[in-house]
């Protein structure tokens, strides 16, 4: 073999210039280290948040047949604390005009090179689905994820789960109902499992098909060019040409309907192309008009854009996973969504990196906040109208991602009876348009009494901090991600867009019995929105990656004022159930009002378009915030607290990232149930210490969060703690455990704990316990009494048993109750399994089929039932009376303790135990 030969003045050189590229590799690229060890299939861990919560409440139909096949199952993979890091910083850099990796976007394999898995990990992985039965489908581009199916009996035994047919209302479907458990290795480097279940997002459409005989208004494309200042852009040759839309969609759709519609409204000749994903879904008429509207408005507000229908039978798991791990369009717009806890936290923690990875390849994401005003959570679905919302103030998941522009919906507002004539012609003139000028606009909300909730989706997350570029006049104060960024016209009543669909359009815009296709919703922002951003593609000639940036920029500017039209009047507040959550005695709608500047039902509001791209290369983008990862986390004492006491807060902020010891500095705002609070804290050694006063608060659990503000190393992060608060003077009671922690071996039986419960002002009635896990595992518990009587100024005591096992877990997906007269009967895992049997039987022939399935906690028969509980229904697989040991790890158990009384203001409260299973 030849040897290279280096003279010394030449080896310095290239030593130096090696040394440039080694330190060079480190600052930009972090290449994937080995993080799994050999798989160890003994050695398992459950999962986390991957039963879906919508499982809650449904039906239960039995478990599937083993024989099922299941497509497009997926493992999602974590990237490591240093990959975090260095992507933060990454997309940092990619929207800095003054970084050399200012608009350097990454190919997926580029991505997957510095953020994705080492490849021998992905082939042990890939060799461990293969040695289940399990057939790998994709290795992705960018290294991240493994798509796989299978048969359900496969699936079910490699996760060690159970998948069951379930019913919500007239929809029927698949789910996981327990937590998969992996092996230990790796568990530990993935974030989820998509593919478990086959639920569905709900389109943000609000389809409306009347005739246009009464003199009402539809939007035709060219109105669209009036209203929003686009004339000048589309006749001076800003129409999208040479970018690319990628719409997402779980239906296929007619290309020749598609035509009929650019050919009515006066559009050039710009057929879509179609990229199908996996089987096709064929047409999926709940999905029809959301399509059709995507391509068809999204090609309208740029008509020289090329159109990329991407379409599988999941929008989500498979369309826009695709359309991010191939890299397939600069602007991808999806008009789906759901509220962020339906999804669950796994959920939520997976697509939320992906949509970082599409950022980092320039790709842009436009996503609706929903059509249900400020309580996102409550829809109406299928034959169900939802007319008062129980579930209280939510936002819409992905919209209330930081990665995802977030559109919300406005409606016109003409103002006197001479408006219609002032703002609309009486003759169609270009492009098929009547509107005369820019309409005033106010907050879409066209919710009546008795009619389905229909307003524009904006509030605050849950589940996100704030990014640090939102910032600006009327951008609250609260800490947390908030939503909408901007809006466009989305009322389908006053007045809604004209679409092409099925056996519309065959007389212009209108069937062959004159009536028309008419849609709404804040799906019809968001393809105009995707439409407007690929006129600022060709106008600046480059990708954008995150918007959200720039937009805050242009809000923050002197180019606020004639790039957006600011929306001050009406609101999207809903009406709600009185008394059930955000909604107390005596309120009859919760929500938000327009208002100067950002606001939580428009945010910026609406676009003059020409002047927003023509504006969009005139600002820098604001700052994203530090590049690496911080940790905040709560301890409040006591965490059991007499109203009108305060309560002490400590907060600490770490480093979340390996590599990085520099000590957070910044400020820290302390918010209770989500409203901030006393001032900010200063960090001092990474701590800040304050109070929270309890005088307001009412009986039963607050959650105090905390708010890290971030600095120049450290982006911002949220922790939190919850405090159970006893009434000062009326009737209430207290719940103390002996003890906070349980220890035991698995399989075996936790020492019992004592929980006293104390009458307070004069209590009198009975008290139940029932107890429930944050996550789904294999164990029981009992109560040695439930319900127990309090008398006034009395005491009383309940023992909970922890066992740590679960039998024939076919049946249950959580933790489930023991009886509380078979508690004597701890006589191990056989005593356990064996003599219920009879006992299950007999239930069996009692227990309908269909059952509900609570999504943490199987609540057994507080008096007869027995832990050998057995499978009623069918089964593909294992003993009907086996034993599940619980998985080795650490779990929090809330312990619940419910008044009955009448003299009562407080419903409940809780404690939690520590129960660690070694």
């Amino acid at each position: 073999m030849r040897r290279l030969r280096i003279f010394p003045a030449r080896a310095l050189a290239l030593s130096i210039a090696m040394l440039v590229v080694l330190q060079a590799s480190t600052l930009f690229a972090v290449q994937p280290s080995r993080r799994i060890n050999a798989i160890d299939d003994a050695q398992r861990a459950p999962m986390s948040g991957n039963v879906s919560p919508r499982v809650r409440g449904a039906s239960d139909l039995g478990e599937l047949p083993g024989s099922q096949q299941l497509e497009q199952l997926t493992l999602r993979f974590s990237m490591s604390a240093a990959q975090e890091a260095a992507l933060t910083q990454l997309l940092q850099d990619q929207q800095n005009p003054n970084s050399s990796r200012y608009h350097q976007w990454l190919t997926p394999e580029e991505y997957g090179a510095q953020f994705g898995m080492a490849q021998a990990d992905l082939d042990q992985a890939t060799a461990w689905l293969a040695s289940k039965g399990l057939t790998v489908t994709e290795v992705a581009r960018s290294k991240n994820f493994i798509t796989f199916s299978g048969p359900v009996s496969a699936v079910e035994k490699a996760f060690q789960t159970s998948i069951h047919s379930v019913q919500s209302g007239s929809e029927t479907n698949f789910a996981n109902i327990s937590e998969p458990v992996l092996p230990a290795t790796l568990q530990s480097v993935v974030t989820g499992i998509t593919g478990l279940n086959n639920f569905k997002l709900k389109p943000h459409v609000s389809p409306r098909f009347t005739s246009d005989k009464s003199g009402s208004h539809f939007l035709a494309p060219g109105d669209l060019y009036t209203i929003y200042d686009m004339k000048s852009l589309v006749s001076g040759g800003t129409t999208g040409s040479g970018v690319t839309i990628a719409v997402m969609g779980q239906t296929e759709i007619s290309l020749s309907q598609v035509a009929t519609f650019r050919s009515v409204s006066g559009l050039s000749t710009n057929a879509p192309t179609l990229k199908l994903y996996g089987t096709t879904p064929g047409t999926v008429n709940t999905d029809l008009a959301e399509a059709m509207l995507d391509v068809e408005w999204s090609g309208a507000a740029a008509p020289s854009a090329s159109i990329l229908y991407v379409y599988s039978k999941d929008v989500v798991d498979t369309s826009l996973t695709q359309a991010i791990n191939n890299n397939l369009a600069p602007i991808i717009t999806i008009s789906y969504g759901l509220c962020e806890s339906g999804w669950g936290q796994s959920n939520l923690t997976t697509y939320n990196a992906l949509f970082r990875q599409a950022n980092a390849q320039g790709q842009t994401i436009v996503g609706p906040t929903g059509d249900s005003g400020a309580t996102d959570c409550d829809y109406s679905s299928g034959s169900t109208t939802v007319t008062s919302a129980q579930n209280g103030l939510a936002v819409d998941f992905p919209a209330s991602s930081p990665y995802v522009t977030a559109l919300g919906g406005t409606m016109f507002n003409e103002g006197s009876a001479t408006g219609a004539t002032t703002y609309w012609s009486g003759s169609n003139g270009s492009n098929q348009g009547s509107a005369l000028s820019y309409i005033p606009e106010a907050a879409w909300n066209e919710t009546t009494s008795g009619s389905a909730l229909a307003g524009s989706g904006g509030g605050k997350s849950d589940y996100f901090a704030k990014p640090a570029w939102q910032t600006g006049t009327g951008v609250p104060a609260d800490y947390v991600r908030d939503v909408p960024d901007i809006a466009f016209n989305a009322a389908s009543g006053h007045d809604g867009y004209l679409i092409c669909m099925t056996t519309y359009c065959t007389n212009g815009y209108r069937a062959s019995d004159d009536t028309l296709a008419v849609v709404g919703g804040t799906s019809v922002s968001t393809p105009i929105f995707a439409g407007v951003l690929a006129l600022v593609e060709q106008k600046t000639g480059s990708r954008i990656g995150n918007a959200n940036p720039t937009i805050y920029a242009l809000a923050n500017s002197t180019y606020y004022s004639s790039a957006f039209h600011d929306v001050t009047v009406g609101d999207n507040k809903q009406p709600c159930t009185s008394g059930t959550t955000d909604c107390p005695s005596g309120t009859t709608s919760i929500g938000y009002s327009a208002t100067t500047g950002y606001d939580l039902a428009t945010g910026w509001g609406s676009l003059d378009v020409a002047n927003f791209v023509n504006d969009w290369s005139a600002v820098t983008p604001l700052s994203s915030g530090g590049s690496a990862i911080s940790t905040t986390t709560v301890t409040a004492s006591p965490t059991n607290v007499t109203a009108g006491n305060s309560v002490s807060v400590v907060v600490a902020v770490a480093s979340g990232t390996s590599g990085v010891t520099t000590t957070p500095t910044g400020t820290v705002q302390l918010l209770v149930d989500g409203t901030a609070t006393g001032s900010t804290l200063t960090l001092s050694s990474g701590t800040a210490t304050g109070t929270v006063s309890t005088t307001s608060l009412s009986s039963g659990n607050h959650t105090i969060t905390a708010s890290y503000s971030g600095d120049t190393t450290y982006g911002s992060s949220l922790g939190s703690a919850t405090i159970d608060v006893v009434a000062a003077s009326t009737a209430d009671f207290t719940l103390s455990p002996s003890t906070a922690t349980a220890t035991v071996s698995s399989g075996g039986t936790a020492s019992p704990i004592t929980f006293t419960v104390a009458s307070v002002n004069g209590f009198v009635g009975s008290i139940s316990f029932s107890a429930s896990s944050s996550t789904s595992l294999a164990a029981q518990y009992t109560f040695s009494v439930s319900p127990v009587t309090l008398a006034s100024g009395g005491t009383a005591t309940t023992a909970l048993t922890l066992y740590a096992y679960q039998s024939s877990a076919k049946v249950g997906s959580g933790m489930t109750q023991l009886a509380t007269q078979q508690a004597a009967l701890r006589r191990g895992e056989k005593a356990a399994a064996g003599g219920a049997v009879v006992l299950a039987g007999l239930l069996c022939m009692l227990l309908p089929r269909r059952r509900r399935l609570p999504i943490l906690l199987l609540i057994g028969f507080s008096t007869v039932l027995m832990t050998g509980l057995s499978g009623c229904g069918s089964s593909s697989s294992g003993s009907s009376s086996s034993v599940t040991k619980t998985s080795t790890g650490t779990y929090t158990i809330t312990v619940t303790a419910t008044s009955s009384s009448t003299s009562s203001t407080a419903t409940s409260h809780t404690s939690t135990v520590t129960f660690v299973v070694n």
